[in-house]
């Protein structure tokens, strides 16, 4: 993996959900960028943490920044890289 800017919020959920993208990874909580971003991924089979290692809460006060991805294990492995970078 490697970090690249993102672009809109909704296409990378996309991408996560399509199988295009292994994880994503925000650093803002706004719910109306991620609530239904969040749902697509888990709906296909996907995992999204805060960098706390526990699931992104839609009303605020995550741990950021956050993933979403293809699988829970991608997504605990992207937390670790995250946190090691903070």
């Amino acid at each position: 993996m490697s970090p690249r800017p993102c672009g809109s919020a909704g296409l990378e959920y996309l991408a996560v959900a399509r199988g295009e993208l292994d994880a994503t990874a925000f650093n803002w909580e706004l719910a109306w960028d991620h609530a239904a971003g969040l749902l697509l991924v888990e709906e296909a089979g996907g995992a999204q943490l805060t960098r706390a290692g526990i699931p992104f809460a839609i009303r605020g006060g995550n741990t950021l920044p956050f993933t979403a991805a293809r699988d829970e294990a991608t997504a605990r492995r992207v937390v670790e890289l995250l946190s090691a970078a903070v």
